[in-house]
């Protein structure tokens, strides 16, 4: 009984002491005014409004949402309630972010949580502590933060962010992936946390660690900076593994100082001098960036002409418009530096965007075998830019929406889920914490067949 009245004590004091100052409030009326403007913007712009739910359906949430607010709501409860849409428009190019005063903060000055966190079967799992308190193994399964279950945790975030459909692994990437940031999003800002977690060996422990800003977490970080794209020659095998980050030019520029076509270019270059006859590109984690580059790549092993999207629409003035340009043609295979051997593609839940499309295209003309986890992406619909962001007038909560959708097939008359893996494998926390991979056990196993 003195533990639990302990415990209690301490979650008493994280949760008021420690917890910083958002007191700003708004009226029922400035929240359904919010409401009405984004319904607005999305009945004007947005292609793929209607994709997964009904006009009537989407009528019906601004309605309920509206008549049913309290007199008065916080920034992080109205936060919650507009984006809870997330879960009826299921456009995962539609992101929504607080209002600027809560971003320059989280940028500048607030305490984050300072641990990095791998999702797996539910688990929330340890792979990064870079807080002043070493004494956290790495591993061990995360079970409350501040009191609150992760469970709890996990089902707010993922329920109220973006993804494709009814395809829920890429908002349970952007949950462990980017957790601090979502956290702050839902639950604001803390001096510290109290947590709570299981070892491996099944013992359950409790600690207070205190909050770092973002400045002092990426200096840790920095020691652990890898390439945003890398090629590896595996020893004694006619066998290459080439890891792409993203398919963004600004990040590889800003983040890892690289170029992304003189990149692929020179890995291929350095395939065909090394005579590489299996290669394994991976694209987990990858979210995407410029489709001209994913075509770049794949022009590099396709072994035919090859589309990646079948059609183009935008919506102006809330009219459909179908839009001819070059991205829905089909593209040749380089000849020079080109790759005849077998060929395997990674991906998972992170997989999205560009790379799911990249991922989509490969299969469908079955040029090697695909393997993971099912794409956060999807493998019939997407969106993209130009976006247009809005701030809604009262909260300031910030919304992108995307102007442009991207069919992949000529049939939708059934919209599934993302790219579905040839051979499925589950990723795991051991390729962070251990630098132990399983994807590259089950490469290396394949190119002995």
């Amino acid at each position: 009984m003195k533990q639990i009245k302990i415990l209690i004590l301490i979650t008493f004091v994280v949760m008021t002491s420690n917890l910083a100052s958002q007191n700003h409030s708004y009226s029922n009326k400035e929240i359904a005014s919010d409401l009405a403007y984004l319904k607005t913007e999305l009945e004007q712009n947005h292609p793929n409004l209607y994709t997964y739910s009904s006009k009537e359906q989407i009528d019906e949430w601004f309605k309920t949402k509206s008549s049913n607010l309290p007199d008065s709501l916080t920034d992080k409860e109205a936060f919650k309630i507009i984006t809870s849409i997330s879960g009826l428009l299921k456009d995962g190019h539609s992101y929504m972010y607080p209002n600027a005063r809560h971003l320059e903060e989280f940028f500048k000055s607030a305490p984050l949580f300072p641990l990095d966190v791998f999702l797996m079967n539910d688990n929330l799992i340890v792979v990064g502590n870079h807080s002043n308190e070493q004494n956290i193994p790495l591993g061990v399964v995360l079970t409350r933060i501040n009191g609150i279950e992760i469970k709890e945790i996990q089902s707010l975030i993922v329920q109220h962010t973006c993804r494709d459909g009814n395809n829920l692994a890429y908002p349970k990437h952007l949950f462990y992936q980017f957790f601090p940031a979502f956290y702050s999003y839902f639950y604001g800002f803390y001096k510290s946390f109290q947590i709570e977690y299981i070892t491996p060996k099944g013992e359950q422990k409790e600690i207070i660690i205190q909050g770092l800003r973002r400045s002092e977490i990426k200096a840790k970080k920095e020691n652990q900076q890898e390439k945003g794209i890398d090629i590896k020659l595996l020893l004694n095998k006619k066998a290459a593994f080439i890891s792409i980050k993203s398919f963004d030019q600004k990040i590889l520029k800003n983040d890892y100082h690289q170029k992304f076509k003189k990149e692929i270019k020179k890995a291929f270059k350095l395939l065909e001098e090394e005579d590489i006859e299996h290669l394994a590109i991976d694209l987990r984690d990858n979210q995407g960036g410029a489709l001209s580059n994913g075509v770049y790549l794949l022009q590099h092993f396709m072994d035919s002409a090859f589309q990646c999207v079948n059609s183009y629409f935008v919506l102006k003035n809330g009219k459909r418009k179908r839009l001819h340009i070059k991205w829905d043609n089909y593209f040749e295979p380089k000849k020079k530096n080109h790759f005849d051997g077998k060929v395997y593609i990674f991906i998972n839940g992170g997989s999205y965007s560009c790379s799911a499309i990249v991922a989509n295209s490969f299969k469908e003309n079955k040029r090697g075998q695909v393997l993971g986890q099912m794409s956060g992406g999807s493998a019939y619909v997407n969106s993209g830019g130009p976006n247009e962001r809005i701030t809604l007038p009262n909260t300031k909560i910030l919304f992108t929406i995307p102007k442009t959708q991207y069919n992949l097939r000529s049939d939708l008359e059934e919209i599934v889920l993302g790219v579905i893996p040839d051979i499925e494998i589950q990723d795991k926390p051991d390729r962070i914490i251990e630098k132990k991979d399983n994807f590259i056990d089950k490469f290396k196993e394949l190119t002995k067949e």
